[in-house]
């Protein structure tokens, strides 16, 4: 590929320019580090052709890097392992959950509301760590381009006062803390009241150094929605125990994990290679 300037179409059929440092940074989200970077980029960008889709040059991204490393592929396809959680939210609650276990949490999801001043309410996450106990809404969106906007995040603090409210009378635990994390974005608006109410909103990209992105890759904590050939079934059981990430099948031993599945055991043996490659990341 030449320095021209090349013209591709975005899913949202925007017409965009071919930006190579975001394929680099998409390539480094996946775990490649060092020179391998900047010659899988080159691949890349070598294919590009006037009017291309995103789509297209995802697929090539995805084979190049399916040259280099495998775990490196499944990682680059995080965004539509997400999408796999749905299409209701139960599955993304689960996992977020997941999530905050692993960054030393103690978090659940209560399978009961919890009584208010006013009304009771569904609560999707609990977490607590250091004394604080935190009110967590998970917002699922079966669209990356879709917001959590102004009228969702009111609502979301309208509860937790509630709840604040239904504490001090006695009807319910109390809560230090107001959390919304989404696979999605948060509106300008939303942001803004977020930080005037001091609400911890945590989105696909948001905030920037600690986005829900983030928070995924630095740690390691791929969903298992990420491995394309479990079936939904399979997806369905592993989540009814509680296991939701790539890292927490490989605490278990084969012939338990077959157990669980209903599979034979070279089934689990596997899903535990795969695990084990979705989270080892290519040395630099």
């Amino acid at each position: 590929m030449s320095n021209a300037i090349i013209k591709i179409k975005k899913s949202s059929g925007e017409i965009v320019n071919f930006d190579i440092h975001k394929v680099e940074r998409s390539i480094r989200r996946a775990g490649i580090t060092g020179s391998q970077v900047k010659f899988i980029s080159k691949q890349v960008a070598n294919q590009v052709r006037e009017g291309m889709t995103t789509k297209e040059i995802y697929r090539i991204v995805k084979n190049e890097l399916k040259k280099v490393n495998v775990g490196s592929v499944y990682r680059y396809d995080l965004k539509n392992a997400l999408l796999r959680l749905g299409p209701a939210g139960y599955k993304f609650e689960k996992y977020v959950a997941s999530i905050l276990k692993a960054y030393r949490y103690d978090a659940y999801n209560p399978e009961y509301d919890l009584q208010g001043a006013c009304v009771g309410h569904e609560v999707d996450v609990i977490a607590e760590r250091d004394g604080r106990r935190i009110f967590i809404e998970a917002k699922f969106r079966n669209d990356f381009f879709d917001f959590v906007n102004l009228k969702d995040t009111m609502a979301t603090w309208t509860r937790f006062l509630d709840l604040v409210d239904g504490a001090s009378l006695g009807k319910c635990e109390h809560f230090d803390e107001c959390w919304i994390i989404t696979n999605a974005r948060f509106s300008d608006r939303a942001e803004k009241l977020g930080v005037c109410k001091g609400i911890h909103l945590v989105g696909w990209n948001f905030p920037k150094e600690a986005s829900f992105g983030h928070m995924v890759d630095n740690a390691l904590l791929y969903p298992l929605t990420i491995i394309n050939d479990l079936t939904d079934n399979e997806l369905d059981i592993l989540a009814s125990k509680d296991i939701m990430l790539c890292k927490e099948v490989l605490e278990y031993e084969a012939v338990d994990l077959a157990e669980i599945l209903g599979a034979d055991l070279q089934r689990a043996e596997w899903l535990i290679e795969t695990a084990k490659k979705i989270t080892t990341k290519t040395p630099a």
